[in-house]
């Protein structure tokens, strides 16, 4: 029996469909940020501008979008087998 942490074949495709998932939810997130920018700028612009009060909205999407990101694109912390296995040869 597999250690619980450690990737093997059995669950690569359980795997695969949890990243196209999370892939997904940011495109979505990506899209509703930049909508969100886009009308407070179109508020603020109608408002008679002034303070460019929206970078604040601009800046907390940045960071949502950002974290997401890293999330699914960025490194992976999982163990697979044959780090497992390049591991045990070090010895």
């Amino acid at each position: 029996m597999a250690e619980e942490g450690i990737d093997t074949t059995e669950n690569a495709r359980e795997l695969a469909i949890q990243r196209l998932k999370m892939k997904q939810d940011f495109k979505g997130m990506a899209a509703g940020g930049a909508f969100a920018i886009l009308v407070t700028i179109v508020i603020w612009a109608l408002s008679g501008a002034g303070y460019f009060w929206p970078v604040w909205v601009i800046l907390g999407v940045a960071v949502g979008v950002v974290a997401t990101g890293w999330k699914v694109y960025g490194p992976s912390n999982r163990i697979s087998e044959g780090d497992v296995q390049r591991e045990m040869l070090k010895r």
